[in-house]
């Protein structure tokens, strides 16, 4: 009989895959929905925490902004580790190495008497362990669906808002009842959580070969294909967007004169409207009536504007109404990226594809963020980070749209060398 192999101990060998798109690929599912969520919310809440650390610290606000700049940066940054730990171990036990990170880079840094402190717990562990937590998480999900994949992908992500929408006022009342240490080490608890998830991502069905053959852990052939390099560039504009709202959402309608609760309430309609855009995106990509390259350009056009207007609001119906459209046309097109990479480079180079993605998107998000605080202190204006957010946005869909013109010379190119082969015949 042969040996059972280990969960900490994957080496890679020959297989064949036969998509199950569905069965237990359903759990993996729910699993990457919970790390997603679960890593999301220590992200995508900061905003709650921002002007407690600012008081509390005395620093202004492009100094509180690279604690989640830090935090998001390591983790796209860290992509290619985790990638190539997947790669060597196994998925699984990658995934609960991170949830054990993310829980103790949050408690760490509950103990904070410093920003440096808060720099290397709250942003490098912290960023780490959510890397490492999510990046197998997705590749897991893509290894059991091909042809529900959009589907899939769209539920797996969606797990990302309805966890903000369920914990942004759970954090928000840990901070009236305590002091926002005791949030974080109760916020830290929680996310141990990943590990449970991680236990239940069982690798997919492998048929051994005694030819096994150990593959590079990161095919930089990508790196030679221009829709590839395009796309990752279409990644590294378009993360400066992402976390802009997260962090200046709360306290840009509270410089408005919205109360702390309400301006929380923003968020939350905003994870709302998120949910229902990548369900709504991701069923109409299961319907294959557009292509999926297209479909994500109209709706970063779209979300772009919507940014854009953001700064001109300053009542609070009209932010509930913006918030709720930017909200949805964000869903929508999160639920579109993985896919739209899996298009470009194919299902059997998603980890590395990732990895690479990732790793660009990672100095993004370093920039972002301290840019958006810069504007901020400069302008005295929290809106003023939205005008960063939406124009970085405009810039990723030239080359989305690059990304589409490549991969539609290389069809032309194969058509026109497939036709003389089919006539010798």
């Amino acid at each position: 009989m042969g040996k059972a192999m280990s969960p900490w101990s994957c080496p890679q060998v020959m297989h064949r895959r036969s998509y199950a798109d569905g069965g237990y690929g359903w759990i993996v599912v729910a699993s990457c929905f919970t790390v997603t969520g679960l890593t999301s919310a220590m992200i995508k809440s900061f905003g709650v925490f921002f002007f407690n650390f600012q008081d509390y610290f005395n620093e202004l606000a492009t100094s509180i902004s690279w604690v989640s700049s830090i935090c998001v940066a390591v983790f796209h940054l860290a992509s290619p580790i985790a990638s190539a730990l997947s790669s060597c171990l196994s998925h699984r036990a990658v995934i609960m190495l991170g949830g054990l990170l993310v829980m103790l880079g949050a408690s760490l840094g509950s103990l904070a008497w410093s920003l440096m402190w808060m720099y290397a717990t709250t942003g490098v562990i912290l960023g780490l362990g959510i890397s490492l937590a999510w990046v197998p998480a997705q590749s897991m999900v893509n290894q059991y669906f091909s042809e529900r994949r959009a589907l899939a992908n769209a539920l797996a992500s969606s797990g990302e808002c309805v966890f903000i929408f369920s914990l942004t006022p759970v954090f928000q009342w840990f901070l009236t009842v305590m002091s926002w240490r005791g949030a974080m080490l109760i916020i830290a608890g929680i996310q141990l959580n990943v590990c449970v998830c991680g236990a239940l991502m069982r690798p997919y069905k492998r048929v051994d070969s005694r030819r096994g053959t150990k593959g590079p852990l990161l095919d930089l052939s990508l790196l030679r294909l221009p829709e590839f390099i395009c796309t990752a560039m279409f990644g590294l504009f378009t993360v400066l967007a992402f976390f802009v709202p997260s962090i200046y959402l709360i306290p840009f309608a509270q410089s408005n004169g919205v109360d702390q609760l309400s301006a929380t309430f923003l968020v939350c309609y905003w994870a709302i409207t998120d949910f229902t855009g990548r369900l709504s995106c991701g069923w109409l990509a299961n319907l294959a009536l557009v292509k999926n390259i297209h479909l994500l350009a109209v709706m970063v056009a779209i979300l772009t504007v919507g940014l854009l207007l953001m700064p001109s609001v300053t009542s609070y119906t009209p932010m509930v109404a913006l918030s709720c459209f930017c909200g949805f046309f964000f869903g929508a097109m999160m639920s579109l990226l993985i896919t739209v990479l899996i298009d470009v480079v194919g299902v059997s180079k998603v980890d590395s594809a990732l990895g690479i993605s990732m790793l660009l998107r990672g100095f993004g998000c370093l920039c972002g963020p301290p840019l958006s605080g810069l504007l901020v202190d400069t302008t005295t204006d929290f809106g003023s980070s939205f005008y960063l957010s939406g124009g970085s946005l405009f810039i990723s869909l030239v080359f989305l749209l690059l990304a589409d013109f490549f991969m539609k010379r290389n069809r032309q190119k194969s058509s026109e060398r497939t036709l003389p082969a089919e006539n010798s015949v």
